[in-house]
């Protein structure tokens, strides 16, 4: 878990009185990077069971926040299985926990898996294609993915030998690719999909790289996480089926862009990974292994060939 903010028991149940709930139990989330998340149990006036996930945001203010809420909300009123924050009784989507913006959302059914087959990997290349069809206004005022990308190029400094400079031929190729007008999700890991006990589909998470860029970026996120075996290696079988699902979903891309999304997705990563947690003080996870996505790049930049 990440817990950047503590919150005790009398703060929570103040909070979800504002929205008609009453506390019963809460704990930290058992995964999380960049912010402080809370599992909790409520029920409501008529003594309704409620599930619940309340976020403390510890990267973005409000005015930043506004805009992915409004994102979910047309997502899921679309038909799309993701979480729309809460409102309320005055209508209020944020809240405030020690001068940060607070978003309390309904808890998705099902739990992550971490051990896909292909028909995960389909789900997941089907759910893109319907995220890809809709309005690409709706990120109209999200922060790019080529602007994050540019922050992290930081931490190429890091990097040495030939992965310094194998890292910035595929940026400088990048470059002069244009970003696209597809709503992206930007960060499809398994820790952000839901599937229920029989294997289907029921939640998609954490919005907050969302923006428009080209749909080949956003599939080879996600085939860099479902579709690797523990070593980085490319496992066919779960690529060919996430393309499957994503294809027969009405997605298309183009082949000749996928390699060199592949080879910048697994470097985005790992240089995110090497800027380590967003916080001193976090209790639990707070980052990932970097060298997991330092392996994931090497293949992904084999592949390339050529002039690579």
């Amino acid at each position: 878990m990440s817990v950047y903010t503590q919150v005790d028991h009398e703060r929570l149940t103040d909070l979800l009185q504002h929205y008609g709930f009453t506390l019963e139990h809460a704990e930290a989330a058992p995964l999380g990077i960049e912010n402080s998340t809370f599992l909790l149990q409520a029920h409501d006036d008529h003594g309704g069971k409620k599930q619940l996930v309340l976020t403390i945001f510890e990267q973005f203010d409000e005015q930043a926040l506004l805009p992915y809420l409004g994102l979910l909300n047309e997502l899921a009123s679309a038909g799309l299985p993701v979480p729309a924050a809460l409102t309320d009784r005055q209508g209020q989507r944020l809240q405030q926990i020690q001068g940060k913006p607070t978003v309390l959302v309904p808890r998705l059914p099902g739990r992550h898996c971490f051990s896909p087959d292909v028909n995960h990997c389909r789900q997941i290349g089907a759910l893109l294609a319907r995220l890809h069809h809709q309005p690409p206004e709706l990120a109209d005022d999200l922060i790019s993915e080529r602007e994050r990308l540019d922050d992290f190029a930081a931490h190429l400094g890091r990097l040495t030998g030939d992965d310094y400079h194998h890292a910035n031929q595929v940026l400088d190729e990048w470059n002069e690719v244009p970003s696209g007008d597809t709503l992206i999700h930007g960060d499809l890991f398994r820790d952000n999909a839901l599937f229920d006990d029989h294997g289907r589909l029921t939640g998609v998470l954490d919005f907050y790289n969302a923006c428009l860029d080209c749909p080949e970026y956003d599939l080879a996120v996600a085939l860099n996480d479902w579709t690797v075996a523990a070593d980085g290696r490319p496992v066919p079988k779960r690529e060919a089926s996430l393309l499957a699902g994503y294809r027969d979903a009405g997605g298309q891309w183009d082949e000749t862009l996928l390699p060199l999304a592949l080879a910048v997705a697994a470097l985005r990563f790992w240089l995110s990974r090497l800027a380590g947690p967003v916080g001193e003080h976090a209790a639990g996870l707070g980052s990932k292994d970097p060298t997991e996505f330092a392996r994931i790049f090497g293949y992904r930049h084999s592949a390339l060939g050529g002039k690579h």
